[in-house]
């Protein structure tokens, strides 16, 4: 969410007059005629800044900056060059014991040298090994379901499938691969049914996969809400949302990020109860997010605003002329000021000075009447002002919302590969599975074996694995 789009004014319309017959009426013209001028003075400079809009003073993703800015090799700080630098160790794959490999062929030198002379072998040979994929076939198991009729009483009884098998023709193994070629590795539903063809042998269609996703969705719905109902007893969350559309609407999808847990939902609103319905009305610990006025019912105290966020609004409002502009260059420095203190773990009471030059930038920059977005700016961050400074008060804090930015990041990318979504069922497999991707490797849990696991109590109805972390699972 751009901070910035906050600042952002309906295009102006002009007012439509008739020409003036008395004197008193061309004043009248006058004064409109100046206001009018003054609005589209203030439009077009809001038109020009628009045109400066970027990855560094938005959040807009550096993709969309266009040719004309530097690539992200040229923006690299170090001067050394990429890979291992001059004199590093190397790193080599160990040799598995002989035990461990799955044959062993000697190759000896040939018997007889080119000059007639008998070769004999010298010495321990070198050990070369080499590790490839045999050719892998399906397990293809058929269950043969037998009907049978009471002799007293005429009651129709039939054979039931063993546990472990679905009622379908992909099995659970395979279930739990396809939710994670589709989530992990951001595979559409053509390419999963292609790889399952070629590597696999296992010929499906692309309908069979997507109720294949609905099935995945299905057996992590349990695990996940368990996991949104402990959000509201966190001491930390980070959240952030960005679009994910439905073929037709415009949904969103909703991220809230804790160091060993991370919970997505998308749903067709950015409204207040979406937060509400994922943290609770009050949640205990502290929320981590932009400026976006969806929290503003949170309380400042309990907040955390992005401090990366803030940089790029002051790096916008640096680029204005005036006073406008000094104001927000001193805001920025400031704001490295900030960041550089922040790594040498300065304590709270050494921000106290950081914090009255800040408030005295605001205060400026609310006082002054130039331009009226920088204005709104800081009358915006003056009524946040203790969610400026979360972290000061509780160390466990960062004062950047970069853990939700970067989690959500894997979402926006399975987005601009597959596309927007068709139905309710790709919703829910899009956030339950990237719930599920993004817990296990926060938590260096196996994702396949979990997704297997998931799959399994599903399929015979069984308590399903817990996504918390261990220390936060609950008992029994």
């Amino acid at each position: 969410m751009n901070s910035a789009e906050s600042e952002d004014k309906a295009p102006f319309q002009p007012v439509s007059m008739t020409m003036p017959a008395t004197l008193p009426e061309c004043h009248a013209v006058i004064e409109t005629m100046a206001l009018e001028l003054a609005q589209l003075r203030e439009q077009m400079a809001w038109l020009q800044e628009r045109l400066k809009v970027d990855s560094r003073n938005s959040s807009k993703p550096p993709s969309s900056d266009g040719p004309g800015s530097g690539n992200r090799a040229q923006r690299r700080a170090s001067q050394r060059k990429r890979g291992a630098q001059k004199g590093h160790p190397g790193a080599y794959r160990a040799l598995l014991p002989e035990t461990e490999v799955d044959g062993v062929q000697d190759c000896v030198p040939p018997a007889q040298c080119n000059c007639g002379g008998a070769v004999n072998v010298q010495g321990k040979p070198v050990r070369h090994q080499v590790f490839d994929i045999p050719p892998v076939t399906p397990d293809v198991q058929e269950y043969r379901l037998y009907s049978g009729v009471c002799t007293q009483c005429g009651l129709g009884h039939r054979g039931v499938l063993p546990q472990g098998v679905p009622s379908g023709q992909i099995g659970p193994r395979a279930l739990a691969l396809v939710g994670v070629l589709g989530t992990r590795f951001h595979l559409t539903q053509g390419k999963i049914r292609d790889l399952l063809a070629q590597l696999l042998g296992l010929d499906f269609s692309v309908g069979a996969i997507s109720q294949a996703h609905g099935k995945v969705a299905a057996a992590l719905k349990a695990p996940v809400a368990v996991a949104v109902a402990s959000l509201a007893q966190a001491p930390v969350l980070h959240m952030d949302e960005t679009r994910y559309p439905r073929e037709g609407s415009a949904n969103w999808v909703w991220g809230v990020i804790q160091p060993k847990l991370a919970v997505f939902s998308i749903l067709p609103s950015r409204a207040r109860y979406v937060i509400t319905d994922l943290i609770g009305q009050a949640p205990q610990g502290v929320v981590v997010s932009d400026r976006y006025a969806g929290y503003a019912h949170l309380d400042a105290s309990r907040r955390q605003v992005c401090w990366a966020h803030l940089l790029r609004d002051f790096t916008r409002m640096a680029q204005r002329p005036g006073a406008a502009g000094r104001i927000g260059a001193r805001l920025l420095a400031l704001g490295y000021v900030l960041c550089r203190w922040r790594e040498q773990g300065r304590s709270a009471a050494q921000f106290e000075a950081l914090q009255r030059r800040v408030r005295a930038a605001l205060d400026r920059g609310a006082a002054q009447t130039g331009c009226r977005r920088t204005q709104a700016t800081c009358q915006n961050l003056l009524k946040l002002w203790p969610a400026l400074w979360g972290f000061v008060n509780h160390p466990q804090v960062p004062p950047t919302n970069n853990d939700a930015e970067r989690s959500i990041r894997s979402i926006v990318l399975k987005r601009k590969i597959s596309g927007p979504t068709r139905s309710r069922r790709g919703d829910e497999f899009i956030a339950r599975g990237f719930s599920v991707v993004e817990s296990c490797r926060r938590q260096g849990r196996d994702l396949i074996d979990y997704m297997h696991q998931a799959v399994l109590a599903w399929i015979d109805k069984a308590p399903h694995p817990s996504l918390l972390p261990p220390q936060a699972a609950p008992s029994g």
